[in-house]
């Protein structure tokens, strides 16, 4: 992996440096569509990330609240649309297969664009971090306005959108705000508190019941599994929580040793699947992720173990969340400080 990585990194840097001139060279002479003068129709887009997409419904409601007469939709992806499914504020949801034909190459002729694009959205806002893709997706749906995030250098993506949002100089709270400031900068009005993430989910009652999360990609927050086990023999044997429920990618994951220690494997077969049965939990212990922000976003208390830098910014947003981070070696937290903030619950 990592001769590979040493082989592409300066054809990267190429790449770069020659889509920086190419933006040097041109920004002079293009000049952005002039900005609607009545909105009655946005397209947000927002590709992959579970959390991120969570972090996008705070934002969605809020526009509502203030343009209920607007129209908003949503184009996310085959990964993520499951999540803008659950918000009751949304017009019209799409998703888009971005390996279609000869995926970048034949973005325009996709059959999705080709749908959004007779639609001629008065305003298209690309939210995420900054990615080409986003930026080309944006220029082929058309819209009559397009707003979306800068690159840190600079470069001819960005003359692809008539607005171009610098990220946000300086410390600010979280991932959700950098994602209002580009909304904000498409000209729309948004409350300075945005409202709570909310997975419109109905469950009759919710059970004393503990769900483990602990699978994650990055293995910074890989939580070992003798720490996890100390946590749930605790809490089943001082009955703090009725039952633990285990959530898994697989069954093949390493935490399935979790079920020796007294948890209950819970197999989940699809997003759907995982949404509802956390949902009937009252607490989720969980690795920094996706699976953090749906619980938090259910109105679970949320107990999350990052082994990441920068976790306050990537924090799900929500009003009982609890984040334990240690950047350097996440099994130096200690997991009785875990148990305690549970027990408080």
């Amino acid at each position: 992996m990592q001769n590979i990585d040493f082989i592409k990194q300066p054809w990267l840097k190429l790449e770069r440096f020659i889509l920086h001139l190419c933006y040097l060279a041109l920004r002079k002479y293009i000049k952005p569509n002039p900005y609607p003068k009545q909105i009655k129709t946005i397209l947000l887009i927002r590709r992959n990330r579970l959390g991120d997409s969570i972090n996008i419904l705070p934002i969605i409601e809020a526009l509502k609240k203030n343009y209920p007469s607007i129209k908003i939709s949503v184009l996310a992806n085959q990964y993520n649309a499951e999540i803008f499914s659950y918000s009751e504020h949304i017009y019209q949801l799409y998703s888009i297969n971005e390996k279609w034909g000869l995926g970048r190459i034949t973005l325009y002729l996709n059959p999705i664009i080709k749908k959004l694009r007779q639609e001629n959205f008065d305003l298209v806002i690309g939210l995420g971090g900054y990615a080409s893709m986003l930026s080309q997706i944006s220029f082929c749906i058309n819209g009559k306005y397009s707003v979306g995030p800068k690159s840190f250098e600079g470069n001819f993506n960005d003359l692809l959108l008539d607005f171009s949002v610098s990220k946000a100089v300086g410390k600010h709270n979280l991932h959700v705000d950098e994602m209002a400031r580009i909304v904000r900068n498409a000209r729309l009005k948004l409350p300075k508190k945005l409202p709570f993430p909310k997975l419109n989910v109905s469950v009759a009652y919710k059970k004393n019941w503990l769900a483990i999360c602990p699978d994650v990609n990055r293995k910074e927050s890989r939580y070992s599994i003798e720490n996890y086990k100390q946590i749930i023999m605790h809490l089943l044997l001082n009955k703090v929580v009725e039952k633990i429920i285990l959530f898994l990618e697989t069954e093949k994951s390493p935490y399935i040793e979790l079920v020796n220690a007294g948890a209950t494997y819970q197999k989940t077969k699809n997003l759907n699947e995982f949404i509802s049965g956390i949902a009937k939990c009252k607490i989720a212990l969980t690795a920094a992720g996706g699976s953090s922000h749906i619980a938090s976003a259910l109105d679970l208390k949320v107990v999350v173990i990052s082994g990441i830098k920068n976790q306050a910014f990537w924090r799900p947003y929500g009003k009982k969340v609890t984040i334990f981070e240690k950047e350097n070696n996440i099994n130096l937290i200690n997991p009785k400080s875990i148990i305690k903030s549970i027990e408080n619950t």
